[in-house]
């Protein structure tokens, strides 16, 4: 951003700061659902796949290239 005629660029993303936020993303959204037997059982099985999915892809942002600079997995539900 620019302000004054000074530009403030934002830091790079910290491999550790990447990995809280995908932690927060599990426990937030992932574990809510996951992890309760009675809001699993209501989802198809399509829906089941689909938050698996999102749980493997959250797991394997380290993996991606070009890390810690990352593309986050899109939330089912948000597409």
């Amino acid at each position: 951003t620019v302000d004054d005629g000074i530009e403030y660029v934002a830091p790079a993303p910290t491999a550790e700061a990447i990995r809280r936020k995908r932690n927060s993303k599990l426990q937030s959204e992932v574990d809510v659902i996951a992890s309760n037997a009675l809001r699993w059982a209501d989802l198809s099985s399509e829906a089941q796949a689909a938050w698996a999915t999102y749980r493997t892809a959250l797991l394997d942002v380290p993996q991606q290239a070009g890390f810690p600079t990352v593309t986050w997995p899109t939330k089912p539900g948000d597409t």
